[in-house]
């Protein structure tokens, strides 16, 4: 009976998640589409900003977090683009002039380059450089192991086991 509870647990959990997901994808098509309509040459823009953001969506390396940190970085580079786009005349021949400038897409993607490194890269610097910690921990805890052994002799050891196999 307790299983058929936590099945029906996780499945409702899942539908809520799919639901509110299946929400969210509503309103971005909507909001899409009507940006797509009423603001065609920031929506040109904002479709070629986000090239890096759609391709992590189809690979789906099963990390939300890193998924969501890079629409938000990427998102972040493309506003002032979008607002230079806005100054200069929100026209076609703009956007394209925009989209052939290098420091431009530099831009763009340069957020979504600040999210793959935050995402992928520090997670392996931090758990090298613990690594790196606890290796030259034990290094120093053998060093004092081997001087104790010196000092007190192999008697020293024996007993250690002795201890730790009665605290067992």
């Amino acid at each position: 009976m307790a299983k058929k509870a936590e099945k029906a647990a996780k499945s409702a959990n899942g539908t809520e998640s799919s639901t509110g997901q299946n929400i969210a994808l509503f309103w971005v098509l909507v909001l899409s589409g009507l940006g797509i309509v009423f603001v065609p040459p920031t929506m040109l823009v904002l479709i070629a900003g986000m090239i890096p953001s759609f391709v992590a969506l189809l690979l789906n390396t099963d990390r939300s977090g890193s998924l969501a940190a890079m629409l938000a970085f990427n998102l972040a580079g493309i506003i002032p683009v979008i607002g230079i786009l806005w100054e200069r005349g929100h026209t076609f021949h703009e956007a394209f002039k925009i989209l052939s400038d290098v420091y431009m897409w530099l831009a763009m993607l340069g957020g979504a380059g600040v999210a793959v490194f935050l995402a992928w890269a520090v997670p392996v610097i931090v758990f090298s450089t613990y690594e790196l910690q606890a290796r030259a921990n034990l290094a120093r805890l053998q060093k004092q192991r081997n001087k104790l052994i010196e000092e007190w002799g192999g008697q020293f050891v024996a007993d250690m086991k002795e201890i730790s196999q009665r605290q067992r």
